[in-house]
C-alpha cells in the first residue's frame, strides 16, 4: 500500500531535480554574453521552454516505459508552479497570475510541438526560422550566432536521446555546455 506513495515521492524528487538542473543551465552566462539570448524574463522562459522541450521528447521515446507518462505529468506540473511562483514573486496579483499562466501555457506548448517536430527532422533552415521567432523574437540576429545556437540546440537534443531512461527517472541527466 505504501508503495505507490514511495514510488510518487521517488519521482516527484527525481523531476524536480530534473527541472532544477534544466533552469541552472537555462541560467548559464554563455547563452546570453555569446549567443545574444535576452537576460530577461522572456529569455530565460525561451531558453527552458527549448531545454524541456529536448526533455519531453526523450520522455515521449519512453512513454510504453514504467512511470515515465507520471514522470513527464509530474515534470510540467513543477514547470507551471515554478513560472506561477516567478509571476508572484516580481508582484502580478492574484487575478493576474491565472491569466498570464494560461498565455504561458500556450507559449510554451507552441514552442514545445515546434521544436520537437524539428528536432528529429534537423531541418536547420527551420529551426533557424523558429530560433527567431521564439528565442529571439524577431530581434535580428548575426547568422554566425543563429547557426551556433542550431547546432547547440541539436548537439544537446542527440545528446539527451542518448543518456538512459531510468537515470533521468532517478533526477539525473547531462547537458553540454554552449561553446564559445
Amino acid at each position: 500500500m505504501f508503495g505507490f506513495l514511495f514510488n510518487k515521492k521517488k519521482l516527484n524528487n527525481a523531476a524536480h531535480n530534473i527541472f532544477s538542473i534544466i533552469i541552472e543551465h537555462s541560467r548559464v552566462i554563455d547563452f546570453y554574453e555569446n549567443y545574444s539570448v535576452e537576460d530577461s524574463l522572456d529569455g530565460r522562459f525561451d531558453l527552458m521552454s527549448v531545454h524541456m522541450a529536448i526533455v519531453l521528447k526523450k520522455l515521449d521515446h519512453h512513454k510504453n516505459f514504467k512511470d515515465v507518462p507520471e514522470f513527464k505529468r509530474i515534470l510540467q506540473e513543477i514547470m507551471f508552479d515554478n513560472l506561477d511562483l516567478t509571476l508572484r514573486e516580481i508582484g502580478v496579483g492574484d487575478l493576474g497570475v491565472g491569466k498570464k499562466i494560461k498565455v504561458m501555457a500556450e507559449a510554451f506548448y507552441g514552442r514545445m510541438i515546434a521544436y520537437q517536430n524539428l528536432f528529429s527532422s534537423e531541418n536547420k533552415d527551420e529551426m533557424s526560422n523558429t530560433l527567431k521567432r521564439n528565442l529571439y523574437r524577431e530581434k535580428t540576429i548575426n547568422e554566425d550566432i543563429l547557426k551556433k545556437m542550431v547546432s547547440y540546440i541539436y548537439q544537446q537534443y542527440e545528446l539527451i536521446i542518448k543518456q538512459d531512461i531510468e537515470k533521468i527517472l532517478d533526477g539525473h541527466i547531462e547537458f553540454k555546455l554552449p561553446s564559445n
